[in-house]
């Protein structure tokens, strides 16, 4: 399984996206120190031999080398081969073979620059070997239609390989000519220019360097020579204090770790933009959201980044995280300010069998009076005083429910939030349900289900149900109603209860709109509101509150496996340390969905939290359901065959004067 995780990684870098590997460079020189000031995402694994033997002794390395996963590895093994090969030229054997110490990867963005991506691996002792691989590597791509030349650089070969543009199959030409004919109706028909694509090795000193940019191999062959470091991504100020807190955080005497990463991830983010930009001359650019993030304040994280370490502290993995920031924080970054809480004991409603349990404290009404400019940004386009429109309309327009939304409503919250997943069995793709609970203040309800009654009593597509003593909402999916100068607007429950005067949107855009959570529902009961992604679950939970007296066994609480994260919780200190996050998940169960829906191949059909952003990153523009699974999983065994490999986990998160320490941990599966 390492060599598939590596094969993976390396495949999505030089597809233009991140990933990666490396630590001690050419001549014992740490690779933050050969990689230049200008790398906008870096990550590193120190020794790859340490990490592969780490990795076969945690249960995910033996559920690999178990004789069910066989089938499954050779599929994944051969689709991620096939993929770096076709990518960049490289075979997997070489990524795993061939370097004798570090392999670093990073996402390098020079102004002025097209972005890119570089590979090094430290191949000390192995000169000849590298030699016959490369030779071996350029006569077979060569084969292929590979054309190979040469550069000279400062005395150095650069190997140059030009890839032949991919091949389409007639079904695959056949739905492109489709698609290309119906766009062709409403603009003037382009001709697809394929781009060239290029990759360079350069064996220098100890190091392979390995790139998808020729400025770059020379830039990184440059920094190699020059020992010093200077101008590297270890002169980086963010970099250097997100690494020193994450190194103040190990146990004294401790191993470096295994893995580090960093990223600047607003750079980074715009930086992939370019490398995927798709430029339509007919079409008027949007703003990049990267840019519309930094404008709202979301500049003043300055880096993030993190230490990994397989079977470490007595646990089968430790993950470190900080996110660097600065101080004071603008616009809707406020939201962002968490306050430190003191409880984060799961209440007795909370059942046993969750697939995780989250307690976290915010600030509602930061969190209400900085959201604003961010929903004129990115909601609205940039159209400035939409959300202020919204929230006067609620209160004056006399159509309107007539509410102060802040004074009525957001004012009634408290800071803790409690939140829940749940998987109904057998897996399909709506077993999801989600349940948030926020903490009212003082546990006062009245004022909360007046607001409710208020917001959404007189809402035609607002249905209140009733359920016992409870009254829950929920949205339903009405006719359209089309108005030429209001707009809907998303509440609570993905509806809006009232309109807004602003310039409507074209009527496609507003006929039937999609409910993000179709099932989803609202109620205030023991004290808090509670929202939930689906109405028959949170009824469950409902039917708990009136019964939880007799069932204290059945208490999430109560079960060994949280007993146990809640114990290493309190060997950390934790009891008495101001935080403002802890999470505790069965993976077993976390886990289940996603991998179910990668066995029957339905992970773009996913409606869970994680299928939807899934969707979301590989294809934003697409329709939902439209994105293709690119990884067969047909070959997996059932989940309850293998489901004994997976632990559980813990996490907890620290305000800090200059950022958020987040710190995390999976256990051995209980009772193995």
């Amino acid at each position: 399984m390492i060599r598939s995780f590596i094969a993976l990684s390396l495949s999505a870098v030089f597809t233009l996206s991140l990933s990666a590997l490396s630590l001690q460079a050419a001549g014992g020189v740490p690779a933050d120190k050969i990689f230049p000031n200008s790398t906008k995402g870096f990550v590193s694994i120190r020794s790859l031999e340490e990490l592969t033997t780490q990795w076969q002794k945690t249960e995910l390395g033996q559920l690999m080398n178990d004789p069910l996963m066989a089938d499954f590895q050779k599929t994944l093994q051969q689709q991620f081969t096939s993929r770096l090969e076709k990518t960049f030229g490289l075979t997997l054997d070489a990524v795993t073979g061939l370097p004798s110490g570090e392999v670093a990867c990073g996402m390098i963005a020079v102004p002025n620059q097209i972005p890119g991506n570089v590979l090094t691996m430290d191949v000390a002792d192995r000169r000849q070997q590298v030699d016959e691989y490369l030779a071996a590597l350029t006569e077979k791509l060569i084969g292929i239609g590979v054309k190979q030349s040469t550069e000279e650089y400062k005395g150095q070969k650069i190997t140059v390989l030009q890839f032949p543009p991919p091949k389409v199959n007639e079904a695959e030409k056949s739905v492109t000519e489709k698609a290309g004919t119906e766009k062709a109706k409403s603009t003037p028909a382009e001709k697809a220019k394929p781009v060239d694509r290029f990759a360079y090795y350069l064996f220098k000193g100890d190091t392979l360097v390995v790139s998808d940019r020729l400025y770059l191999i020379k830039l990184i062959a440059d920094r190699i020579v020059d020992q010093t470091g200077s101008g590297s991504l270890a002169d980086v100020e963010d970099y250097q204090i997100v690494m020193k807190r994450l190194q103040n955080d190990m146990p004294q005497g401790a191993a470096e770790p295994q893995i580090r990463w960093y990223i600047e991830p607003l750079n980074y983010g715009e930086s992939l933009r370019t490398l995927y930009a798709k430029v339509d001359p007919n079409k008027k650019e949007k703003p990049s959201i990267f840019t519309t993030l930094k404008q709202q304040g979301f500049d003043a994280i300055r880096g993030i980044g993190g230490y990994v370490n397989l079977k470490s502290e007595d646990k089968e993995s430790v993950y470190r995280t900080f996110i660097y920031t600065k101080k004071p924080f603008a616009k809707a970054m406020k939201m962002f300010e968490f306050p430190d809480g003191k409880s984060f004991s799961p209440p007795s409603w909370m059942p046993a069998d969750l697939a995780r349990c989250t307690l976290v404290y915010v600030d509602p009404l930061k969190i209400f009076d900085n959201f604003g400019t961010l929903f004129d940004a990115v909601a609205m386009q940039g159209e400035q005083g939409v959300w202020k429109d919204i929230i006067k309309g609620l209160e004056e327009d006399p159509a309107g429910p007539k509410i102060n939304l802040r004074n009525e409503l957001i004012t009634q919250l408290g800071t803790r939030v409690l939140g829940m997943s749940h998987y109904a069995k057998p897996i399909t793709v709506n077993s999801e349900s989600i349940v948030v609970a926020i903490e009212l203040k003082d546990g006062n309800e009245k004022p909360m289900i007046a607001a409710l009654e208020k917001l959404f009593g007189t809402d035609p597509e607002m249905q209140g149900t009733p359920h016992k003593n409870y009254k829950l909402w929920r949205r339903i999916q009405g006719e359209a109603v089309i108005m030429p100068v209001e707009i809907e607007v998303p509440s609570l429950v993905d509806a809006a209860p009232t309109t807004a005067k602003k310039t409507a949107p074209p009527k496609d855009e507003l006929e039937n709109p999609p409910l993000v959570f179709p099932d989803g529902a609202l109620v205030v009961a023991k004290g808090c509101l509670f929202v939930s992604t689906n109405i028959d679950y949170l009824i469950t939970i409902l039917d708990r509150l009136d019964a939880e007296s007799e069932a204290v066994k059945s208490m999430i609480r109560e079960q060994a496996d949280y007993k146990e994260i809640d114990r290493i919780f309190a060997g950390m200190g934790l009891t008495d340390k101001p935080h403002f996050l802890q999470l505790f998940a069965r993976t077993h169960e976390t886990f289940r969905p996603t991998y179910e829906m990668i066995r029957q191949n339905r992970m773009p059909q996913s409606q869970a939290l994680l299928g939807k952003v899934m969707n979301f990153i590989l294809e934003p523009d697409g329709e939902e359901g439209s994105r293709k699974q690119t990884l067969d999983g047909s070959a997996l065994p059932v989940f309850d065959k293998v489901e004994k490999y997976f632990g559980s986990v813990g996490v907890y998160g620290m305000s800090e004067d200059s950022g958020f320490f987040i710190k995390g941990f999976l256990l051995q599966r209980a009772g193995k």
